[in-house]
């Protein structure tokens, strides 16, 4: 049996690997793959994952929750890659949390117990270019994360330089040379919204083995989800975490509470000094209609969404104290209701 490709997905915070995830999905059978996903999140709450199925509902998915995998056990790698290699997919997709140095995952796809089975294909990393210069003095006292996104930027084999609708020419000039201090080699595609030819990702790959070898008495509609928390190894790490001072808090909400936008976004723009992202399923309005809403660089997107589940936001950043942040959200809840 030939060995599965695997395209690994890294970027920081809000760069758009959900969004380039989804086309990815979407056109696979364009190019005659069907497509695996091992999805990991920072936080506890599963926004990103709701979004895939939402955009294709029979996807094969794996997820790790609440911890980068790259500081977790191989262990829980292994597993979830075991899991779905029984749905014999032409191609993993695996999807980094933004911090998640791309190098340590490719480490773990060399393990004996991987070994052959899978292989490495593209490691594709994307850029935010309206934020991109400016990590470097934001995360100035955080040398591991500085460290980690460096590493996202030199160990691609492509390079995504998205969202360049927010930037100028200029801009967009000097973001590439200061790529080039770092990756010589790699291909950069200048995109937004991620839109570009996925020939230049899928093009050289082909189908495995006849989907007709997979038993007659499997379940083609099943979808395995493996959600759990990614959890510290026990054993001595062999390298230095890929973050230090990332926090995530998940504030959850009663089911019945509506909330406005305008609520949400002065809430953020209070705390978006200290906010990487923000995400969340939130009930909105007097009708309350679902929203899945997106804060990243200081932007924030809402998109109407399906999800029945209980609300919830879920805030990552630096140094975050949750308490303080819990009982400010309580507080304008309780002001708001007066």
């Amino acid at each position: 049996m030939s060995k599965v490709p695997v395209i690994v997905l890294s970027g920081f915070l809000g760069s758009g690997k959900t969004t380039l995830l989804i086309r990815m999905l979407e056109e696979a059978a364009s190019f005659n793959l069907n497509p695996a996903v091992l999805m990991n999140e920072l936080g506890k709450q599963d926004v990103d994952g709701h979004l895939l199925q939402e955009a294709s509902p029979d996807v094969n998915m794996a997820k790790l929750l609440d911890g980068c995998i790259c500081c977790s056990k191989k262990s829980d790698i292994n597993d979830s890659i075991k899991q779905l290699l029984v749905r014999k997919p032409d191609v993993i997709l695996i999807e980094l949390t933004g911090v998640a140095n791309p190098e340590e995952i490719v480490d773990a796809l060399t393990e004996p117990a991987l070994l052959s089975h899978v292989k490495l294909h593209k490691v594709v990393t994307i850029l935010d270019a309206e934020n991109v210069l400016e990590y470097n003095s934001i995360f100035a006292s955080d040398r591991e994360l500085v460290h980690t996104l460096r590493r996202q930027m030199e160990v691609a084999d492509l390079l995504i330089l998205n969202k360049i609708d927010l930037i100028t020419d200029k801009q967009q000039r000097s973001i590439e040379k200061t790529i080039r201090k770092f990756n010589e080699r790699s291909l950069i595609l200048p995109t937004a919204h991620s839109q570009f030819d996925l020939e230049v990702i899928f093009g050289t790959l082909s189908p495995q083995e006849s989907q007709s070898t997979v038993s007659s008495n499997f379940n083609k509609k099943f979808q395995f989800q493996a959600i759990k928390p990614a959890q510290p190894s026990s054993e001595k790490s062999k390298h230095n975490p890929s973050f230090s001072r990332i926090q995530t808090i998940t504030i959850p909400m009663d089911e019945d509470l509506a909330l406005s936008q305008r609520f949400v976004e002065r809430f953020l723009a209070k705390w978006g000094s200290l906010l990487l992202r923000a995400k969340g399923y939130l009930m909105i309005g007097a009708k309350h209609e679902s929203f899945v809403m997106q804060f990243a660089g200081k932007r924030t997107n809402w998109q109407q969404t399906t999800f029945q589940g209980t609300p919830y936001l879920v805030l990552i950043g630096m140094d975050l104290d949750a308490k303080t942040l819990e009982d400010d959200w309580q507080k304008r809840l309780t002001e708001s209701q007066l």
